[in-house]
């Protein structure tokens, strides 16, 4: 069995209460959890901690939460992606391409934390088209 103790997330938010909230409660729910504050040291933590998930918002310094993942996910295929917006959003072909649905689209904010941790869940599994390993 899959503990979340073994699942890796990456919250990247340039918004620092929204990024350390998040991170702590998904470190309260047993996740090994990382963060950035931009997009740029989003792609660094990606290629340096490979994790399962990601969260990135959509609105971030520099490069977007589309272009954010489009990058990553050229750097290190193994991660999977949620996005985490204010607005409304619908997925680009690029990021369909990639395996991301619209239940991969969470807006802020989220009422429900237990959603978001099953959401990780499932995508860091066998759900997610890979299992933690």
């Amino acid at each position: 069995m899959i503990t979340n103790s073994s699942i890796t997330v990456l919250v990247v938010d340039d918004d620092e209460m929204i990024r350390e909230c998040v991170a702590a409660y998904l470190e309260d729910e047993g996740f090994t959890v990382f963060t950035a504050e931009s997009s740029e040291k989003g792609l660094e933590s990606v290629t340096s901690v490979h994790p399962h998930v990601c969260i990135t918002d959509m609105r971030l310094p520099g490069i977007n939460g589309d272009q954010f993942i489009i990058r990553a996910h050229q750097l290190y295929s193994g991660t999977r992606y949620l996005l985490h917006t204010g607005m409304l959003y619908s997925l680009s072909d690029e990021l369909r391409l990639i395996g991301m649905t619209a239940d991969d689209v969470l807006l802020k904010p989220i009422h429900d934390l237990s959603k978001l941790v099953a959401r990780i869940r499932y995508l860091a599994t066998d759900g997610g088209h890979h299992a933690v390993g």
